[in-house]
């Protein structure tokens, strides 16, 4: 019984190593939420409400959680940008 286990150790590991490497591989985020909000753009939790009942955030709904798809963001800041009058520098 001990030699099965002493065969098996590597193998073990090596699959746990090969599982945290599919764990780490993951589909790309589509929609934040309000804690990325306020982490990637310093926006409060007053702000965020702010722009979802003024209409300036896109968002849905399920349940109490909120989420706002990130390709509608984007597309909000290049269109309310002013990186054209810097030659496209940026």
């Amino acid at each position: 019984m001990r030699y099965l286990e002493n065969e098996s150790e590597p193998i073990i590991k090596l699959l746990e190593e090969i599982k945290s490497k599919f764990d780490t591989i993951r589909q790309p985020k589509k929609y934040y939420r309000n804690s990325d909000l306020k982490e990637l753009f310093g926006l409060s939790d007053n702000t965020i409400l702010t722009y979802r009942d003024k209409n300036i955030l896109p968002f849905s709904r399920m349940g109490e959680i909120y989420y706002y798809p990130i390709a509608e963001i984007d597309n909000l800041l290049s269109k309310n940008s002013n990186f054209d009058l810097f030659g496209n520098r940026y």
